[in-house]
């Protein structure tokens, strides 16, 4: 992610947010602070959350039934309103999920980046 997208699109249009929750066993605040470090990017947003919460609120907008969504990579396009407390589906999604989510794309940094380039030209 911080190689293949955030140092190949030099905009401050981009922002990421990266939210860790316990999905893992290993998963706590301390480990979640170490991940940080894999995005060193000012760009990113890091959170983190001591539930599922999170996640679970997203199933619903990216048709993922059988865990919290971990692991995706969702795009909304600048000025997107979310009107309802739930997140609306995205604009573009990939993830790492396997089939778990197979009517949805595998991570792809480089078609990823592609895409971002895409939305923050046509928001200019």
């Amino acid at each position: 992610m911080q190689q293949q997208v955030l140092e190949t699109i030099d905009s401050k249009k981009l922002v990421a947010y990266a939210v860790w929750e316990p999905i893992l066993r290993t998963d706590d605040e301390r480990s979640s602070r170490k991940a940080t470090t894999c995005m060193p990017d000012k760009r990113v947003r890091h959170y983190w959350v001591d539930t599922q919460e999170v996640g679970k609120s997203f199933q619903p907008a990216i048709n993922l039934t059988t865990e919290p969504a971990w692991d995706v990579y969702l795009v909304y396009p600048p000025g997107q309103q979310w009107k309802e407390s739930t997140p609306p589906p995205p604009e573009f999604l990939m993830h790492q999920l396997g089939e778990r989510l197979p009517e949805a794309p595998a991570l792809d940094g480089e078609a990823l980046a592609k895409h971002l380039q895409q939305v923050i030209q046509s928001a200019q």
